[in-house]
């Protein structure tokens, strides 16, 4: 056992753990909860200031602090580290002289930098730096408020705009103030001050990776970054669906990818949970030698194959948040195809998961009705029995457009599952050869594989099996758990730890 001294780790997160579940959040569960000697503090990056854990947490997370983007203008309304005399204080302190001229040049800094052609991200994280520091004396909301700082951002916003577009007409004062409105939120981040830590970790390149990127210019605090999606394709994926507006969606296009180049350049180690992301980052600018793929890992104490309970029809089977980029509208369809020309007039088709988009729900129960799939498709909503809904569907699908290295077809794989998957991310990483890949958006490639597994029982079986032994091989949560308590210790201490065996 190597010797070490204990040390906390601050784990920011963004949507995700502990108030939404999801795959990121399971991963930082079972990572808070695998290495109990490590002491964690969570620092959420959150939608409002009043979401609920979902979760149970480790003994050894020892506070959770929320940093709300939404429901609220003014973020001293939810500030957990002052008290009220010192928010008067800022209050009073902050005067149109204050905002001229310690504020103005730093956000107008921040703008060319951000709407520039090519914005240097060791300028930026000092930006950053110098303005968080400036909201730790004065007020975020007069400060945003003010005539001045909105009229430095029509102007650079303007100006920027001419570029882009090649002397199209200027953005409509609509759109300029639906920009402006955006980056108030997403900068909120800014205003609280970062807890103190050993190491950062940030679950993705995003915003909650910039108390990870101040804390390293700041104390010199080493700062790991794990990324699940490639954030920026991600972002590229949302907005687009999203945002109408061709000059807002620039715009935050641009405020997403100077926030990743920030993370990627200030991050002492950048691991993805599988090489396709590793491809993204390298493709990005990140130097392949602080690039170390760690994948997710599963207890197969856990997941493995149960007994299947009896059933008097075909049933597929997919576990996820009903979210557009999971895409269960294209299983929808890919149901009504095996219903229809692929003659499994019986077939069910079971979706588990929480409907994380409303809107998206909406549109999926509404195709299941266009399609009259009333007596095929099934919404359960969530489950607290995954492997049971593994081993008992005869085929599991999975639909995404996007992924990582999606936790669930690790779990499926553990339980023997035969598994039709869209091929992204780190899909096939995973899958290797013990299952059946179909493009992404392909309803009629998805419904064909499902239909072939489905009338070969033994090739069923043996995709299970293989499927099986390959996650026991090389994704279990033992592993995952070793590799990352190492890389605390290397960023640390210059060396590995043996967390586990202390």
């Amino acid at each position: 056992m190597n010797r070490y001294r204990p040390f906390s780790v601050l784990l920011t997160t963004e949507g995700t753990y502990p108030f939404y579940s999801g795959g990121v959040s399971t991963w930082c569960h079972r990572l808070t909860h695998g290495l109990p000697e490590v002491e964690f503090r969570v620092l959420a990056v959150v939608t409002n200031p009043f979401p609920q854990s979902k979760y149970e947490l480790a003994p050894n997370v020892r506070e959770v602090l929320k940093v709300p983007q939404w429901g609220l203008l003014q973020p001293a309304e939810y500030s957990w580290h002052q008290p009220v005399s010192a928010l008067l204080q800022h209050r009073w302190n902050t005067t149109p002289h204050v905002i001229g001229r310690q504020f103005k040049p730093l956000f107008e800094r921040f703008l060319t930098l951000l709407l520039g052609s090519d914005c240097d991200p060791a300028e930026l994280g000092q930006v950053l730096l110098a303005m968080h520091g400036y909201f730790q004396r004065y007020d975020y909301q007069i400060t945003m408020n003010s005539v001045a700082v909105w009229n430095v951002f029509q102007t650079t916003a303007r100006a920027a705009w001419q570029g882009w577009s090649g002397g199209a007409d200027p953005p409509a004062l609509a759109d300029l103030k639906l920009a402006y409105r955006l980056l108030y939120h997403l900068v909120t981040v800014l205003h609280f001050p970062i807890p103190t830590a050993d190491i950062t970790h940030s679950s993705a390149a995003g915003i909650c990776g910039l108390p990870c990127v101040l804390a390293k210019l700041s104390r010199g605090t080493p700062f790991l970054l794990t990324e699940h999606g490639v954030y920026l394709r991600e972002q590229y994926l949302n907005l687009r669906r999203q945002i109408k507006s061709f000059f807002v969606r620039s715009f935050l296009l641009r405020f997403a990818s100077a926030v990743v180049q920030a993370n990627y350049h200030f991050a002492d180690q950048v691991s993805p949970v599988c090489d396709y992301n590793a491809r993204w980052e390298t493709k990005l600018g990140v130097p392949r030698d602080r690039i170390s793929v760690i994948f997710n890992g599963v207890d197969p104490n856990r997941f493995h194959r149960h007994e299947p309970q009896p059933k008097d029809r075909p049933l597929i089977c997919t576990v996820g948040l009903i979210y557009p980029l999971k895409s269960q509208l294209d299983l929808i369809e890919a149901t009504g195809l095996l219903k229809g020309k692929l003659s499994f007039p019986n077939i069910e088709t079971r979706f588990y998961g929480v409907e994380s988009d409303p809107k998206y729900f909406q549109a999926c129960v509404q195709r299941v009705h266009d399609l009259q799939l009333e007596d095929n498709v099934t919404f359960v909503g969530s489950t607290k029995e995954p492997w049971g809904v593994y081993s008992n569907a005869d085929v599991v699908a999975f639909s995404s457009i996007s992924e990582g290295f999606p936790y669930v077809v690790v779990e499926a794989m553990l339980c023997g599952a035969a598994i039709v998957a869209t091929d992204v991310g780190g899909v096939r990483e995973a899958l290797g050869e013990c299952g059946l890949l179909v493009p992404a958006k392909a309803p009629q490639d998805m419904a064909q594989a499902i239909a072939f597994l489905l009338a070969n029982p033994q090739e069923r079986e043996r995709l299970g099996r293989m499927a099986q032994e390959r996650a026991l091989r090389y994704f279990t949560e033992e592993t995952f758990l070793a590799t990352y308590e190492n890389a605390y210790g290397t960023l640390l201490f210059g060396r590995q730890v043996d967390l586990l065996a202390a």
